[in-house]
């Protein structure tokens, strides 16, 4: 009795293990589409609040944003990351992308599917 209940626990314990492991069957938080960005100290994003910010540029960077919480809430405003790696993306949601602060071009704003 006791092998069997010991296979019935290890049997349901390797099956959830599987299915904890398994690649998601849709993708989410994935970026479909990116826009060039125009930096701007007034005016938000055109596609709306971003998945992440990607740095093009052939060297490292400042960028000055707004980033906002699920709500639409800004949650922070100006916010300074430095010398961002050329190739390397903010995984945020950004809202505004500041021309005060910010020296790099070739910047693209994820955005998931529409």
């Amino acid at each position: 009795m006791r092998s069997l209940l010991a296979v019935i626990v290890a049997t349901l314990f390797l099956s959830t293990m599987a299915v904890a492991d398994a690649p998601p069957t849709s993708p989410t938080n994935q970026a479909f589409k990116a826009l060039a960005v125009t930096t701007s100290d007034t005016t938000d994003l055109p596609g709306g609040v971003t998945l992440g910010l990607y740095n093009g540029n052939s060297t490292a960077c400042n960028i000055t944003m707004t980033l906002q919480n699920d709500t639409g809430t800004a949650v922070t405003s100006g916010t300074l990351w430095a010398n961002v790696a050329s190739g390397f993306t903010i995984p945020a949601r950004v809202k505004r992308v500041f021309a005060t602060g910010t020296n790099c071009g070739n910047l693209l704003a994820l955005y998931p599917s529409p």
